[in-house]
């Protein structure tokens, strides 16, 4: 069956997408970063379990393999 697409961009659309996005990736930021401090203010026995505890929250934050690759 032959058949034909027409694939329609605007830039409002365009813009809305982006608009979408930043919001996303700031409430991650913000999220990340409340992780964060919460880790910075446990104790921890020694530098290992720091260490641990500091690689299982990068693991669990979103585009942490992206930041891994650079």
């Amino acid at each position: 069956m032959r058949q034909r697409w027409l694939v329609i961009e605007s830039e409002a659309r365009k813009e809305s997408d982006l608009q979408q996005l930043e919001k996303r990736l700031t409430k991650k930021y913000t999220q990340a970063q409340s992780q964060l401090r919460k880790l910075c203010q446990q104790e921890f026995a020694c530098a290992e379990d720091a260490f641990n505890a500091a690689k299982l929250l990068e693991s669990q934050l979103p585009f942490h393999q992206l930041a891994c690759k650079y």
